[in-house]
């Protein structure tokens, strides 16, 4: 925890290393050749973060990216695609989408990366994530009953073909307003990403305005 609160005490001093910096596409972000459309409300910035609750770097970068977004509430909004890069990741992303299914993804979010990544807890299918989640207050039944539904299979379909059609290689990876792509290799680090997403989103407002 020591190292989240360094890097979040260094975001403090984000808006104005932002105003006094360039970024460029193709170098610090990639810059999509085709926009892709967006789901937010008008007048918004979407930032969409592909993640996995099995990536220890989703689970590092999750503060800061919840600390970015609150600072950027009234011109940004955060979207979540649970991406699946093995079969080990499949439960954990219908994890994400049950809880969206459920409506209770503020309760479960940070506390399914804590079972992982700080309690070391193994979650590898429907009654490990309703454990966790009934500990959050959510009813264990109901996660059970939305865990094979229709709605969190076609939610995880389409998270497939959104991370197919970024071509997200990496988590965690950002998309901005549907054009750019920000991930920790170009950005050189995961403050450097916050920095780089902040700078985009106030570009995307302020042309928009």
């Amino acid at each position: 925890m020591t190292v989240i609160r360094a890097l979040l005490a260094g975001l403090l001093l984000a808006p104005a290393l932002v105003m006094g910096q360039s970024f460029e596409a193709g170098n610090h972000y990639q810059e999509l050749d085709e926009p892709v459309s967006t789901d937010v409300e008008d007048g918004k910035v979407e930032v969409r973060e592909f993640f996995s609750y099995a990536c220890p770097h989703c689970h590092t970068f999750n503060p800061l990216i919840q600390s970015l977004m609150a600072d950027l509430d009234d011109k940004a909004e955060l979207v979540h695609t649970a991406v699946v890069f093995n079969r080990s990741w499949e439960p954990l992303a219908r994890a994400y989408y049950t809880s969206r299914a459920l409506g209770v993804t503020d309760d479960t979010h940070n506390a399914v990366f804590n079972a992982l990544h700080q309690d070391n807890r193994r979650i590898g299918g429907v009654d490990d994530v309703a454990e966790v989640m009934g500990e959050q207050g959510v009813d264990e039944d109901a996660v059970r009953d939305a865990w094979d539904s229709f709605s969190v299979d076609s939610a995880m379909r389409q998270g497939d073909r959104i991370a197919s059609t970024y071509g997200v290689r990496s988590t965690p990876t950002v998309a901005v307003a549907g054009k750019y792509l920000v991930d920790v290799r170009d950005a050189g680090g995961q403050e450097r990403m916050i920095e780089i997403i902040r700078y985009l989103v106030e570009k995307e407002y302020e042309q928009a305005q």
